[in-house]
C-alpha cells in the first residue's frame, strides 16, 4: 500500500508563522493554534486552527486573524494606547475598536491579499457572534458599529453581510453625531496619537 500523503496543513501553518512574525516584525513571537477565540498577548499569539482539508473560507480566516496581529504588532504603541485610553468600559472598547480598525485598514490599503483576508476574519467574527440576527440596537454593541462604520471609512470596502445590522442600527446615530470629525479619520491614519485624539472626539460627540 502506498504511504499516504502528508497533511498539507502544518507547512500552512508554518507559513502563516512565518508571515505572521515577518510582517509584524517580531521574529521571537510565539504563535499557537486552538479552537479558541483568537487572542494576541504580549509576544504570544494563538490563531483558530482550520480543518486538515484547508478549505479556501478557513485559508482566508486564519490568515486574516494572523494578518490582524501582525499589524497590530507592527502599527501600533500599547503605551501611547494608554495614555489616551478613555476612563470607562464602554469609551474604552470604542477606543479600541478604533485603534483596531485604524491598523488593519493601513494594511488593508497597502496589500489586497491582507484586504481579503481580514474580510474574511471579520465575517467570521461577526458570524460567531450572532450578530447577522440582530434587529435593533438593544442587540448591537455600539463599540463594534464604530469600528465597523471607520473600517467602511478607512478603505472603501463594503461590511460585511454578516456585520451589516450591527452597523446600520447605529449608523444614522453615528453619523449625525460625529460626522465632522469622522471625516479627519483617514487624515491622521498612519499618526496613532493624532488619530487617538480624533477618536477621543468622536467619543465626546457620541456623549
Amino acid at each position: 500500500m502506498a504511504p499516504k500523503p502528508d497533511s498539507p496543513i502544518e507547512p500552512f501553518k508554518q507559513a502563516v508563522r512565518n508571515t505572521l512574525r515577518a510582517l509584524g516584525a517580531e521574529p521571537e513571537l510565539e504563535v499557537s493554534y486552538g479552537t479558541e477565540a483568537p487572542q494576541l498577548k504580549g509576544l504570544k499569539a494563538r490563531l483558530p486552527l482550520p480543518g486538515r482539508d484547508l478549505s479556501k473560507t478557513e485559508v482566508a480566516q486564519t490568515r486574516g486573524a494572523a494578518d490582524a496581529f501582525a499589524l497590530r504588532l507592527a502599527l501600533h504603541d500599547d503605551r501611547m494606547h494608554a495614555q489616551f485610553a478613555p476612563p470607562g468600559s464602554s469609551a474604552r472598547a470604542i477606543f479600541e475598536a478604533a485603534e483596531q480598525a485604524r491598523v488593519e485598514s493601513i494594511g488593508a490599503n497597502a496589500m489586497k491579499g491582507v484586504a481579503k483576508n481580514l474580510d474574511a476574519a471579520l465575517s467570521l467574527r461577526m458570524k460567531q457572534k450572532g450578530y447577522a440576527k440582530v434587529r435593533d440596537r438593544s442587540e448591537a454593541p455600539l463599540a463594534e458599529a464604530v469600528g465597523l462604520l471607520m473600517r467602511e471609512r478607512l478603505t472603501g470596502r463594503p461590511v460585511p453581510d454578516s456585520g451589516k445590522a450591527v452597523l446600520e442600527a447605529w449608523r444614522e446615530h453615528i453619523e449625525t453625531k460625529a460626522g465632522s470629525d469622522l471625516e479627519k479619520l483617514f487624515d491622521n491614519i498612519r499618526d496613532q496619537a493624532a488619530f487617538a485624539r480624533v477618536t477621543r472626539r468622536i467619543l465626546s460627540d457620541l456623549g
